[in-house]
């Protein structure tokens, strides 16, 4: 029996795509390898967001490709968005790879990596040059023909795959490059995962896509909604091409048993009133919301064609917080983006403190070849993106104590995801995934728990059972 080792760098939705991959390789009798060493074929599932992300991959690759010095058999391979993005390029700085394959193209993998091997007994092998694979020409994944394997078998927090790709044209973003357009799997498919992890005892699903919040815009026999959103009738049960994102939430609340929701990511200009009303007339959906900004000034916005205004953008979330008044905010923002002046950055500053968010993901601007923001100089220095970089998240961390601090003295509802770092812990989220540890003999795995917060260390709250539960 074959090993698999993977490896996966980058978001989610890279790391249900490695789900998918291992479930597809394992119906082919591949077994997973823990360790590189133990394995014969070795992957890792990249990304191109941003360049730290695929140095480390460049990196680690180089390291697993001296194997082959006393291993010859084994198969080396780069896919996902880093593939799509370099292409052939790869293997110029990765002379002993094998295969490189981009997210279109994961589907393909059990026959990909059979072309390998074929290659091998017909030339002068071990020779790679000759027996190398590139398959990265699809423009969009075939969910169509996605597999009908699925080896989750046990668990609390499964994320779930709703549509792939985007049709936003931000600068800065290489997504639409390597995922290509967007294309949303048809409701029953989903209903029917989430059905079934469910029923071998999941609690919560995590909803993926680049933008979920245009799902129903393009299915794969090419249907979809018909005219802008705000146009729809809001129905209660609406045929396959009248679904769009809300519409999609109700029927999954109505026909599946799962206690939890959430979904990521979401785009502020399809973040709709609709959006928030069904967060807020239906339980399963948790009171969290993650909605990137990327930048506090609207020239900076235009810059990076976001499509919003700071003041649309604001009007959002004020209405979004009187329908869900628990809810939690998180975002993306990028400092250093070119232009950027001393005013734009004290602009995202005040945004932060405006929403006071409770978690923050800040990243320092890099052009991503193929971009148009790439195009542009890159003139802010190096030392100005990691002083307002060190700036913001100073400014987050008092966000974030502010937030959690406000949980102390109060009951909050825990999904147990794991046992704690010490014996007779317990660690799980709130609704509004935030960490929190209490203690317990018994086993709490995948149950909800009513803990009284009591204190905070770092960004973790701890507590200990309600008395209605001990």
């Amino acid at each position: 029996m074959k090993k698999l080792y993977l490896q996966t760098f980058g978001c989610q939705m890279n790391e249900r795509d490695s789900q998918e991959v291992l479930d597809m390789l394992t119906a082919q009798g591949y077994s997973l390898a823990h360790e590189p060493e133990q394995a014969d074929v070795i992957l890792l599932n990249t990304c191109s967001v941003r360049e730290h992300a695929e140095d480390r991959a460049y990196g680690n690759m180089g390291k697993l490709s001296e194997m082959k010095d006393t291993r010859p058999h084994i198969v080396l391979g780069i896919i996902g968005c880093m593939a799509k993005l370099h292409q052939g390029k790869i293997f110029k700085r990765l002379p002993r790879l094998d295969l490189v394959a981009g997210p279109a193209e994961l589907y393909d993998l059990p026959y990909l990596l059979a072309e390998v091997q074929e290659k091998r007994q017909n030339v002068n092998w071990p020779d790679t040059r000759y027996t190398r694979v590139i398959a990265v020409g699809r423009t969009h994944r075939p969910l169509e023909q996605k597999p009908a394997v699925d080896t989750r078998t046990g668990g609390v927090r499964a994320f779930v795959s709703i549509m792939e790709g985007c049709d936003k044209a931000c600068t800065y973003c290489i997504v639409p490059k390597t995922r290509g357009q967007e294309i949303s799997r048809p409701p029953k498919e989903i209903i029917e995962e989430i059905s079934r992890l469910a029923s071998v005892g999941y609690q919560e699903v995590i909803l993926l896509g680049q933008n979920v919040n245009s799902y129903g815009k393009r299915f794969p026999d090419g249907s979809g909604y018909k005219g802008p959103l705000g146009k729809l009738k809001l129905l209660q049960e609406a045929p396959d091409d009248l679904l769009d994102f809300p519409q999609l939430l109700r029927m999954i609340v109505r026909r599946t048993p799962m206690p939890r929701i959430r979904f990521t990511t979401s785009h502020p200009i399809d973040a709709t009133e609709r959006l928030f009303d069904v967060m807020a007339q239906n339980e399963p959906l948790c009171e969290w919301l993650h909605l990137p900004v990327q930048s506090g000034s609207n020239r900076i916005l235009r810059a990076m064609r976001r499509g919003y205004t700071v003041e649309a953008y604001l009007e959002k979330i004020e209405a979004l917080k009187k329908r869900v008044p628990d809810i939690a905010l998180s975002t993306d923002i990028i400092v250093g983006f070119p232009g950027e002046t001393d005013a734009d950055f004290r602009a995202t500053m005040e945004l932060m403190r405006t929403v006071a968010y409770d978690t923050a993901y800040i990243f320092k601007y890099s052009p991503r070849p193929g971009t148009d923001a790439a195009l542009r100089e890159d003139d802010i220095p190096k030392e100005v993106k990691e002083e307002r970089n060190q700036a913001l998240l100073a400014v987050q961390e008092e966000l974030t104590a502010a937030s959690l601090g406000g949980r102390l003295g109060n009951e909050a509802e825990i999904l147990v995801e794991e046992r704690g770092n010490l014996p007779g812990q317990w660690f799980g989220r709130t609704r509004q995934n935030q960490g929190v540890i209490f203690e317990s003999e018994d086993d709490w795995t995948g149950r909800l728990a009513q803990v009284s917060v009591e204190r905070l260390a770092a960004h973790t709250l701890f507590g200990s059972l309600a008395p209605a539960r001990v």
